[in-house]
């Protein structure tokens, strides 16, 4: 089970509804386990070693890879990302003894040794030392690593912040001023825009370091990649591992000037934005025309969404999968779902109740200078449980979570001394936790105005807690109509 607290979500309010949300959630995201699905792509026959035999996870197009390890002197595994424990793992168990070390970082906190690949914990969502040091180990084994080795690249959401290194010149702390500017304006391409010129691995960097060694590359992130269909992508990604993509630094600043979060960029950066210095320039595009190498997506947030349907559907339920929104405000999603649950209850649209509504992708909330703890996924429970309003909430039930298990920085911007429970993974609400609230004195608006979902989730007992999944697929959100409700 996943949902580490889930006597105490359905000691109280509709029980029956909370249990099937909660279910399709836990379907949900045993579909995008990391370990599972990395055993199902690599195996070892004898002295050779297969990655393959799933085609919907082949990114590069490449096809299946068969290595021969009698002639491999040294398999290395490095990596960063909330997801890349699981991962590493998996290949410990694949590979036993044939891996000669390796180095992962991963988030604060997700607990987990290994037997042979070292493990460094940093900060996230804005890096810290620890991001520092774990970067600098898995930069030595790139550095090391020779023609007669191959070494496995494990990335997924999460790596911008734990794989870290900040380009000659600048530091630690200009690093976390561009990663809280994304936090502080609600978007995080902030990080990928800017840092694509301050990183020094990054764009590609760590693989251009690694060859001659051979790679193969595993990217876990939200959403499913553009397949290359064979050739070498040029497009570029936040994805470490990935190729950059075009040089086109002084565009790049032309555009960056015009944000409105310019002014408060580091100065250093500023100048070195302003004149297309080319020492920050990312890697060319050519450079990796002479290492093909494959890049192989063991989850993506589709298996999850599809998961969740094909559960309420078992259940009894209609499912309707809405779609995935990534970057979209998640008060503009409140405002939709709310809508589409209300069209649901009073007129059997899109789909007659008992309907579960399913959607994925990452929301985004700017949180500017408020000072509350939470995500947006809490937010999104309880946002759109007070768009609804208690009469047709009494219909409905709203869960929603993170899949990795940390719903936004939780703890980690908001005073974390002050807060008496762990981070949550996301909430779940019905019309008890309206009447609740108003029992208890809680000003639901007022705690969203200030980004502090999480305190009236826990003492409403509607915060769910799964401590690291694991899992990197983004958020799933289930809007459960339970019945139809008189006009």
């Amino acid at each position: 089970m996943f949902v580490k607290n889930a006597a105490d979500l359905l000691a109280h309010g509709g029980r029956q509804g909370r249990a099937m949300a909660l279910d399709i959630i836990e379907h949900g995201l045993a579909a995008v386990d990391p370990y599972a699905n990395v055993r199902r792509l690599v195996r070892v026959e004898g002295e050779r070693l297969l990655v393959g035999g799933q085609p919907d996870m082949d990114v590069s197009g490449f096809g299946d890879e068969e290595i021969d390890l009698a002639g491999v002197r040294n398999v290395y595994v490095v990596g960063a990302g909330k997801a890349v424990l699981a991962m590493a793992r998996a290949l410990e168990d694949i590979l036993g003894e044939r891996i000669s070390g390796g180095a992962i970082t991963v988030k604060r906190g997700e607990a987990g040794q290994l037997r042979r690949i070292a493990v460094t914990e940093g900060a996230h969502p804005v890096p810290d030392e620890g991001s520092l040091a774990g970067t600098r180990r898995i930069l030595e084994i790139a550095q090391t690593a020779g023609p007669d080795d191959l070494v496995f690249t494990l990335f997924s959401s999460g790596a911008s912040s734990l794989f870290v290194l900040p380009a000659p010149g600048f530091d630690l702390a200009d690093v976390q001023a561009v990663y809280r500017l994304a936090i502080k304006y609600g978007h995080q391409t902030i990080i990928h825009r800017v840092m694509a010129y301050f990183s020094a691995v990054s764009c590609g960097r760590v693989v251009r370091t690694i060859w001659p060694a051979r790679t193969v590359n595993f990217i876990l992130a939200l959403d499913r990649y553009e397949r290359w269909r064979g050739r070498l992508h040029t497009g570029g990604s936040w994805i470490p591992s990935w190729p950059p993509g075009p040089r086109r630094l002084p565009e790049a600043a032309r555009e960056l000037r015009a944000e409105p979060w310019w002014e408060e960029l580091p100065a250093g950066m500023r100048a070195a934005l302003t004149r297309a210095d080319p020492a920050y320039e990312v890697p060319d595009v050519d450079d990796f025309r002479a290492m093909p190498a494959g890049y192989w997506q063991p989850v993506d947030s589709h298996l999850m969404l599809a998961a969740a349907k094909r559960r309420a559907e078992e259940l009894g339920l209609r499912g309707v999968i809405l779609g995935s929104w990534f970057w979209a405000l998640g008060a503009t999603v409140m405002q939709v779902l709310a809508g589409v649950a209300k069209e649901a209850a009073l007129y059997g649209n899109p789909a007659e109740p008992p309907v579960a509504i399913i959607s994925g992708g990452e929301l985004t909330v700017p949180v500017g200078n408020a000072t509350g703890v939470g995500g947006r996924n809490q937010e999104f429970a309880l946002g759109t449980v007070l768009r609804l309003g208690e009469q047709l909430s009494r219909k409905v039930v709203i869960a929603a979570v993170d899949s990795d298990g940390s719903d936004g920085p939780g703890t980690q911007l908001g005073g974390a001394g002050q807060i008496p429970f762990d981070c949550l993974a996301g909430g779940i609400v019905d019309d008890e936790t309206l009447r609740q609230a108003r029992v208890l004195g809680i000003d639901l608006a007022a705690e969203l105005a200030n980004h502090n979902a999480s305190v009236p989730l826990h003492r409403l007992h509607g915060g769910i807690y799964t401590g690291q999944t694991g899992a990197c697929a983004g958020d799933l959100r289930v809007v459960l109509v339970k019945e139809r409700s008189n006009p």
